[in-house]
């Protein structure tokens, strides 16, 4: 199967009042060609980051410590930048958490939506709008003109992240980003770009990293998944197996987060301790102060990734020790329907 991209031993550094600071360090993974990879954790993790970095979007103080991404053949972070905005928005385009700071409150949504082609391909004026009317009514929008004619603010919260979606989509590229598009969405109007989403993948193939730090809008939508903690990936492999036989202590801790129908009225589980600042010093595994079994090794060196079974591996001293002993019907994990997602057409 073609790898659509590929991250090789990438690191980011962030600069703070003149110091560095590790916030990305040394991971690797693969989005293949035509599928849905998921990287959830908590904030502060890394994962948008990540993400910016692919997209080319870092802030001046974050920069590249090693590694290389590779698309299509190309490495992202070596390319000229005059190369990297042909790719960027045509090959390569991002849906951010938040449509309303994203989209230019002083212009239509029409001539948003049209920008991008207009930047990406020769089409006329009254091409470029027929293009984007279609694609509209595509995505379930149907009063197009009205929604072309509206600049951002007169839209609800959902529609606007339909533009988003729109913006993204309309010059078919080959990978798709989402950093946690649903956050700031109601629960219903989530389901409905969830849906969108994996219609989109469906029908034109579309490649798609997808950020979140919930675990049930990830099983619901992506085919593989990255767990990542302080700027490491604890665990991946296919959505089912890291789900149904989770192996790392961070993993299971968020899994055993997830408030579910049988835990009503109890106290909700959560992991003690908080996240790592990135200005603060990790010991090699990042997660040993906060992991019910850690061990004297896990603050003296690192664990290597440790293969599973087909995509499943992790980085975890316990791995052999009743590792993958708890099934995913003991956190609640029984697939897209549990968490009210269907992942099909709402």
């Amino acid at each position: 199967m073609e790898k659509v991209l590929r991250v090789e031993d990438f690191s980011l550094e962030v600069e703070i009042n003149g110091r560095a600071y590790t916030a990305v360090d040394g991971i690797h993974f693969h989005v293949n060609e035509g599928e849905i990879l998921g990287i959830v954790g908590e904030s502060g993790c890394g994962k948008s980051l990540t993400a910016l970095a692919v997209q080319g979007l870092l802030a001046p103080n974050v920069r590249v410590k090693s590694g290389r991404m590779l698309f299509g053949g190309e490495d992202l972070l070596a390319m000229p930048a005059a190369r990297r905005r042909e790719i960027n928005g045509r090959d390569i385009t991002m849906i951010f958490q938040e449509p309303m700071t994203s989209l230019n409150p002083l212009m239509k949504v029409g001539r948003q939506i049209g920008e991008v082609l207009a930047l990406h391909s020769r089409l006329d004026r009254k091409e470029i709008h027929r293009r984007s009317a279609e694609l509209l009514e595509e995505i379930g929008i149907y009063d197009v003109e009205r929604i072309l004619a509206s600049y951002p603010h007169q839209l609800s919260g959902g529609m606007r992240q339909r533009v988003m979606i729109a913006m993204a989509v309309i010059c078919s590229p080959r990978l798709l980003i989402a950093d946690e598009p649903t956050t700031a969405l109601d629960v219903t109007t989530q389901a409905h770009v969830l849906a969108l989403l994996k219609k989109i993948n469906r029908e034109h193939g579309t490649s798609m990293l997808f950020i979140s730090h919930d675990i049930g809008v990830i099983s619901s939508l992506c085919d593989r998944m990255l767990v990542m903690y302080g700027g490491k990936i604890m665990e991946k492999g296919c959505t089912q197996d890291v789900l149904g036989q989770p192996v790392h202590e961070y993993t299971k801790g968020l899994l055993n987060s997830i408030p579910t129908r049988e835990k009503k009225g109890a106290p909700l589980n959560c992991i003690p301790g908080r996240v790592p600042p990135v200005t603060e010093q990790k010991p090699p595994c990042p997660f040993a102060p906060r992991c019910p079994a850690a061990q004297e090794i896990c603050s003296r060196q690192a664990p290597a990734e440790t293969p599973l079974g087909g995509a499943h591996a992790a980085s975890c001293w316990n791995i052999g020790a009743g590792a993958g002993a708890s099934g995913g019907d003991s956190f609640g994990i029984s697939g897209g329907d549990s968490f009210g997602i269907s992942g099909g057409e709402a």
